[in-house]
Order: C-alpha cells, then structure tokens, then sequence
C-alpha cells in the first residue's frame, strides 16, 4: 500500500474516499470468489462434475445405465413379489429378474 503525505483535510476526505472506494471493490471480489469456492464445494456439483467427465465414454455411460436399470429392477421386484416370503414368490422374482435384465439388455443395446 503507498503511503502519500496529506497536507490538509481536502486531501485526507479525499484519500478517505479513495480508500472506502478500494475496500468496496475487494469487498466484492472476495465475495465473488466465496461464492465461486462454497458452489465448487457443494456435493451436487462435485458429483455433477464427476458424472459428467464418466459420462463423457459412451462405454461407461451404457455400464452405468445397466448397472441402475438392473438395481431398480430388483428393488421393485423385491417390493411387489417379495422373494424371501415363500418358495413361490421366490422362484417368481427370479423368473421375472431374468426376464426384465433381458428386456433392458435389449433397450440399453438401442441406446
């Protein structure tokens, strides 16, 4: 910071306003670059990132789709048929399991 002699109250109310102008515009900056800092920092952005540079392979896009077809297959027919109620329901979840993975097989195979 430069330090200029004042010689009377003009040129102090003068410096005062410079200064006040100064500390307004770093107010500022610094408050842009906290907001920059706190939004990078957010978990959805971090993992929108992340998906986004994964997703960039269409390869890695198709597993991750098969990979969240699949779960959410299971856990709906886990929900409705309940396998681990009785032999039945059972062997009906794993027929329907078989079924759905080929269907979605077949559509992810369009993508």
């Amino acid at each position: 910071m430069e330090t200029t002699a004042i010689a009377c109250e003009k040129d102090l109310m003068d410096r005062i306003a410079e200064l006040k102008i100064l500390k307004s515009q770093q107010e500022s900056i610094i408050s842009e670059q906290f907001k920059d800092l706190k939004d990078s920092l957010n978990i959805g952005t971090i993992l929108k990132e992340s998906v986004a540079h994964i997703a960039a392979d269409s390869e890695t896009r198709n597993d991750l789709v098969k990979i969240a077809a699949t779960t959410g297959t299971k856990y709906v027919i886990e929900k409705v048929l309940g396998s681990n109620n009785s032999i039945k329901r059972f062997l009906g979840s794993m027929l329907a399991e078989k079924v759905s993975n080929t269907f979605i097989g077949k559509m992810i195979s369009k993508l």
